[in-house]
């Protein structure tokens, strides 16, 4: 009989260590679980700021187009007798001038 009684407390000892492993599993199961949730929100939130930084890209680089259509203009001759005629007056020998009687 004292075999009967070995089996008996191994399997309540084979038990308790099923139960240990068990608990051990579940918590590195939620452990896990926890730690997916917290990278797939950083993710989103890095893919979002992705997508923010490549239409501030995009906008710069449409301004980039604007600044350098405009330094061609301001280098243009078109650009220089208009400045010339305005803010200097000066016209051309056969420009016809009309002056306004006060």
């Amino acid at each position: 009989m004292k075999m009967a009684g070995r089996k008996k407390q191994l399997s309540t000892g084979n038990r308790l260590g099923m139960y240990v492993i068990s608990a051990i599993i579940m918590v590195l199961l939620a452990v896990f679980l926890v730690q997916s949730h917290s990278l797939r929100a950083e993710n989103a939130a890095y893919a979002a700021q992705v997508e923010d930084l490549e239409q501030q890209l995009q906008d710069e680089e449409v301004r980039a187009e604007e600044i350098d259509e405009l330094s061609d203009y301001l280098n243009s001759d078109e650009y220089i007798e208009k400045l010339a005629r305005e803010k200097l007056g000066l016209v051309y020998e056969d420009d016809v001038i009309y002056r306004v009687a006060d």
